[in-house]
């Protein structure tokens, strides 16, 4: 009996935690497009923005602080980025709100996300960790429904960034799950061995299984472990991954 329950419960948390992360997302759409309307449409300016910042990869996208602090010592407003923005504007004051109950992070990683790593006895939530950084366990990027300018990226199928509210689209993603490695990928299980979820341009929150975004050559393999060919450090297969993502 014990076999047939312990499975059973454990997809039911699982559906939880799932649910608990859409709603993440769903705060930090009504909290963006609040902050769009005090900024005459503007959206909280996307750190990883390659058009704008080309030096800037991907690992830009999941920063809420940083770089530059000193690890250990409290979170500056000054150095606020993407949605970040959102907590030093107090339109979104609930740090768990920028982290994924179902983080699948390493411990080894030299790379942390999770809430606990940014705060500790003495200095509470948020915290420079890592490289004098603050992250959460998710990536900002919002998307126009328009593919880019550029004719090479436009062939991949890349999209131009949205810089206002009103360039977003239904169909493109603004926040994602954490777009790092396959083997962190939140919400896999053996009925859903592949799929994030994602907020949308239009402020719905789904569970995106798009099959071309989750090719594993995509993903550099279907391990846990980062490396130069794992969309966290390739600015080329991450891009290609968003720009694929579909509701």
């Amino acid at each position: 009996m014990a076999g047939l329950l312990l499975p059973a419960l454990s997809r039911a948390k699982e559906k939880s935690k799932q649910t608990s992360c859409l709603n993440n997302l769903r705060q930090m759409g009504l909290a963006t497009f609040l902050y769009a309307d005090d900024y005459k449409d503007v959206l909280p300016p996307p750190f990883f923005d390659p058009d704008l910042l080309p030096g800037n990869g991907p690992f830009y996208s999941y920063l809420l602080f940083g770089w530059g602090g000193t690890v250990g010592k409290p979170a500056e407003p000054k150095r606020a980025v993407n949605l970040g923005l959102l907590y030093t504007g107090n339109y979104l004051q609930a740090p768990q709100i920028f982290y994924c109950p179902s983080s699948r992070q390493q411990k080894w990683f030299r790379v942390v996300f999770e809430k606990k790593y940014f705060e500790s006895d003495k200095v509470p939530w948020p915290m420079y960790a890592v490289d004098g950084q603050v992250n959460m366990t998710y990536n900002y990027f919002p998307q126009q429904d328009l593919p880019s300018k550029k004719e090479s990226e436009a062939k991949r199928g890349w999209s131009q960034v949205a810089h206002k509210q009103t360039e977003l689209s239904s169909q493109r993603s603004m926040v994602t799950d954490l777009i790092y490695t396959w083997g962190t990928m939140a919400h896999t299980s053996g009925k859903n061995p592949y799929g994030i979820n994602a907020l949308w341009g239009d402020g719905h929150v789904k569970f995106s299984t798009t099959k071309d975004a989750f090719d594993p050559k995509l993903w550099g393999g279907t391990g846990p472990n980062p490396t130069t060919e794992t969309p966290g450090d390739n600015e080329t297969k991450w891009r290609t991954i968003v720009s694929l993502l579909r509701p």
